[in-house]
């Protein structure tokens, strides 16, 4: 198997060496940073390329785009002449423009695109889904979701201000980054109705973009929801929170615990992965993504859903900057 990954950063990294972890040895990745090149090749020992032109000419099993959000639909336009699936980071962009161009032509050459979102592989997500359908809960009252870590300290290796999370022409931004608890809610309790948003600047970060936002989200099925996000807090925070008619359920993504109150046994039920790693969410979301492609199978997060959870992020970025609420 062949794979090229466009975008040597940390997650392109991350995906390389998870690549490498499930046998996969024949990558090659691609950067526009020349110097990041040399070093890429030396410590993973893979082919580089310099050139997307070039590189797109060779036969791939799969291209990985692992860029900042702000390239994704020019490179993945450029990749459907090829016909090889496809993998892509989130967000699918930062605006919706070309987006129904891209959705046409893999539709039309039958192309496999996947959007990563690892969340969706967590062993504990997989539980929540579970207790959602069998209704232990009861009716869905609300729901909070937070995410909240110190920007700095995200890749203390390198300049937080030259990330693409510090840019908004890259596409950053907390509410873009933290994609992942919109898609998780939008999995969970499907489309949103309505959403308002308070976003801005807060700290003296060296960014040009929101570090802190709240947002307020009506489901169609009429559950309400709440998610904080920032690029604050200096002890990082995720979690969600989950309000029912018969208990509650409260899952600390960082302490791999989930737990959950019913009001009939009047007591908690906590379930805990023990040193759990979470970069086992990536494998899983990998394996997934290859396994669907052997069995011909469809991704849990495809195109589409990458496509409406970045509608809601772009509501939510547009009711804070006009102070309204937005209908979807």
């Amino acid at each position: 198997m062949k794979i090229l990954i466009i975008g040597g950063g940390s997650i392109g990294q991350r995906h390389l060496r998870n690549l490498k972890d499930i046998g996969i040895e024949n990558i090659s990745i691609l950067d526009v940073d020349k110097k990041r090149l040399p070093v890429l090749e030396e410590k993973y020992r893979v082919k580089t390329h310099k050139n997307l032109g070039n590189a797109l000419k060779e036969k791939w099993n799969a291209i990985f785009i692992c860029t900042p959000p702000s390239s994704h639909i020019e490179i993945a336009l450029k990749a459907t002449a090829t016909r090889t699936p496809l993998f892509i980071e989130k967000p699918l962009s930062d605006n919706l423009k070309n987006i129904p161009k891209l959705i046409a032509k893999i539709k039309k050459n039958k192309i496999p695109v996947m959007i990563g979102y690892n969340l969706n592989f967590h062993p504990h997500f997989q539980e929540i889904k579970k207790i959602l359908k069998e209704k232990i809960l009861g009716q869905i009252w609300g729901v909070k979701a937070e995410y909240g870590s110190y920007l700095p300290d995200w890749h203390p290796w390198e300049d937080y201000r030259k990330g693409y999370s510090a840019q908004k022409r890259l596409g950053g931004g907390i509410i873009l980054d933290d994609i992942h608890e919109i898609d998780y809610l939008y999995s969970l309790f499907g489309k949103v109705k309505k959403i308002f948003t308070w976003a801005g600047k807060l700290s003296d970060l060296e960014i040009n973009t929101e570090d802190y936002a709240e947002i307020i989200l009506l489901f169609e099925n009429g559950v309400v929801g709440q998610i904080h996000m920032d690029y604050l807090q200096r002890m990082p925070s995720r979690n969600l929170k989950i309000i029912g008619e018969k208990g509650t359920l409260s899952w600390d993504i960082r302490k791999s615990e989930l737990s959950y109150f019913l009001v009939k046994d009047k007591k908690w039920q906590i379930h805990r992965i023990k040193d759990f790693d979470y970069n086992q969410t990536y494998l899983n979301e990998i394996r997934h993504f290859f396994d669907c492609l052997k069995k011909k199978k469809h991704f849990v997060t495809d195109i589409n859903r990458g496509y409406q959870t970045l509608k809601i992020a772009l509501a939510a970025k547009k009711s804070a900057k006009f102070q309204k609420i937005i209908k979807i």
